[in-house]
């Protein structure tokens, strides 16, 4: 099926079909349902129980094609419930299965289909006191903070079914609010560790999430949410393209970088006073494709399933492909949600939807958007010209991520320029070695970030950030030893630069520098410091201070990780020198060259090393 011929209301009876069919097989399969090869019910799938209530409860409720299939429907749903209630439950699981419950309430089927006795044991096994301890000031159990959203959503849902008195949720989205006030303050995103600046999609998300909830249930907004959901749908109309692309940056992106962009847009025009008239209608637009393409793009029909992890695409380790049955129901219920919210407001996703006008709802030119600064500066820009959106974070992954591709401060464009999810590769970001082999890069500890007229922005570091810890940390040189960084950007017509300067203190044991770039295109022809592509997106790569370029094919040569130099194809069966099929995969697709650069340092005081991306 060719995307651009597939009308709306194509997309909208797609997505109802692939609904029913995924409901019928789970009420056939039950507990023995597999997809592409992966039991749907194992140890790593923590949350299918629930998602499987919430997707069926909708399917059965709306899309019974008559009243005779909705009672057969309601009736094979009776059987799935009874079935998960016996299944472990977790978090989001628990959350959806508690959202798929209550609208069995809210349309008067609930007693119909839930028996007491599973009543008995889901009271159970969906509480948020699962993890999160009560009699310690509520304090969670081994989650992140962004976890207490989902207690908040639990403990309401727990108390509209009736099973528990009003007040726990109200406590919880206080510790919530509590811990984005204490570590964003002013600038209010949400730092999901304890101040490490992991500033991502979900910090982002966050308040989107919020109001979904607050929507649903009835409870009154809160004022720090309302204004976080109004930052998020600002930096979301900021990246809006008419690719239906959503994030492109930081851990759980792919399909769920197009879903926060879906969850933040829809919430934040429901709620109502956070955007302009013409940032609502940027926001449906938008919106509409990201929905076309989570229909069309992410569903893959040979597999009859959302494809994440085959066919060269790859996503990050907490979404594994063991989750395959949770994420068709969850993404599925994701895009339904925000097509229920749509048309409350009086839009119909499945009528055609006109782009809005040029300069309508969002100016092309330079954006800054900053999510902290204290001891160092957090914040993402985002550069919009000759119809390209790139989004740069200038942020830190936290613990494990601080070192990941997915974070590290390289601009990025969905199938232009992408990170490969839970690699260290450094791609685009230069990596200084030391004497005894230690490896330092310029990222995480931001003194300051400043936007430099209409195309640039400028970075500078203090301390440089050893790589191979398994959290952030600073390289603590001798006395007198020591580098500093200043970093600039520049984004030009179909061109983006960096330049990097780095001061360098007498008796600082360097030893050489690195570089590396991961890219789509291929063909490459390397002359001197420059590097072209027959085909692909990146034109060509030019370097200053770095030295010659190498290229490799990332699809077939096998090469020593050392010293990055392509070896013949007569080791391919050393095992120490292989490079795992899919370690450069992003989520769109594979990688299919890599350069390497390599040179040593010849005791300069100061460097500068540059390079430059034609696109």
């Amino acid at each position: 099926m060719i995307e651009q011929n597939v009308t709306n209301k194509d997309c909208m009876e797609l997505l109802r079909q692939r609904m029913c069919g995924l409901f019928w097989k789970i009420a056939e399969e039950k507990e023995g349902i597999i997809i592409d090869g992966v039991p749907g019910y194992n140890e790593k799938a923590q949350f299918v129980g629930g998602k499987v209530i919430n997707l069926c409860s909708y399917a059965a409720v709306f899309f019974g094609k008559d009243e005779a299939e909705r009672r057969k429907m309601l009736k094979a749903l009776g059987g799935m419930i009874d079935m998960c209630s016996g299944m472990e439950m977790e978090t989001w699981g628990i959350l959806n299965g508690l959202t798929g419950l209550y609208r069995l309430k809210a349309e008067g089927v609930y007693d119909e289909v839930v028996s007491e006795k599973t009543e008995a044991v889901l009271k159970e096994t969906m509480d948020w006191r699962t993890f999160v301890d009560e009699k310690n000031d509520y304090a969670l159990i081994h989650k992140p903070t962004n976890y207490y959203g989902v207690a908040f959503g639990i403990a309401r849902w727990r108390e509209l079914l009736g099973w528990d008195k009003v007040g726990n949720s109200d406590i919880l989205l206080n510790h919530l609010l509590k811990h984005i006030s204490g570590y964003s303050g002013e600038y209010g995103f949400m730092d999901e560790t304890k101040g490490e600046g992991r500033f991502d999609r979900y910090s982002i998300l966050i308040p989107a999430e919020i109001t979904e909830l607050v929507l649903k249930t009835g409870w009154e907004e809160p004022k720090l949410i309302r204004e976080m959901l109004g930052r998020s749908a600002r930096i979301v109309l900021q990246m809006s393209s008419k690719t239906g692309w959503g994030f492109s940056y930081g851990r759980s992106i792919g399909a769920y970088g197009e879903t926060a962009v879906l969850q933040i847009l829809a919430s934040a025009a429901q709620l109502g006073g956070v955007l302009t008239k013409e940032e609502e209608e940027l926001a449906y637009a938008y919106s509409v494709h990201c929905i076309r393409k989570l229909i069309l793009f992410w569903y893959d029909e040979e597999m009859q399933s959302i494809n994440m992890w085959e066919k060269g695409r790859r996503t990050d380790g907490y979404r594994n492909k063991n989750r395959i049955l949770g994420e068709n129901l969850s993404l599925s219920m994701q895009v339904i949600d925000v097509i229920e919210q749509w048309k409350s407001l009086g839009y119909d996703c499945s009528s055609d939807c006109k782009w809005p006008d040029d300069g309508k709802g969002i100016q092309d030119g330079l954006f800054f958007c900053r999510f902290a600064k204290n001891e160092y500066d957090r914040g993402l820009v985002i550069s919009r010209k000759g119809g390209h959106v790139w989004s740069l974070p200038l942020i830190s992954g936290g613990t494990p991520y601080y070192d990941k591709d997915a974070y590290l401060p390289v601009p990025r464009e969905n199938g232009v320029l992408e990170a490969v999810p839970d690699v260290h590769h450094g791609s685009l970001v230069p990596e200084i070695i030391l004497e005894d082999g230690t490896k330092l890069m310029p990222i995480c500890f931001f003194d300051s970030i400043k936007i430099c007229g209409e195309d640039g922005c400028q970075v500078k570091l203090s301390h440089m950030c050893r790589i191979g810890e398994s959290a952030p940390t600073v390289w603590e040189c001798e006395d007198g030893q020591g580098i500093q960084a200043l970093t600039t950007y520049r984004f030009l017509e179909h061109e983006i630069e960096r330049e990097d300067v780095f001061t360098i203190r007498e008796g600082t044991p360097l030893k050489e520098i690195r570089l590396c770039f991961d890219t789509f295109s291929e063909g490459a022809v390397c002359a001197g410091n420059k590097v072209s592509f027959g085909s692909g997106p990146i034109v060509s790569i030019k370097t200053e201070n770095y030295g010659n370029g190498t290229a490799r094919e990332t699809g077939s040569s096998v090469y020593q990780e050392d010293s990055m130099a392509v070896i013949d194809l007569s080791v391919a069966g050393m095992a120490e020198y292989r490079t795992p099929k899919d370690s450069f995969n992003t989520p769109h697709g594979p990688n299919k060259t890599q350069i390497s650069w390599r040179r040593t340092w010849n005791g300069e005081k100061e460097l500068q090393l540059v390079w430059r991306i034609k696109f």
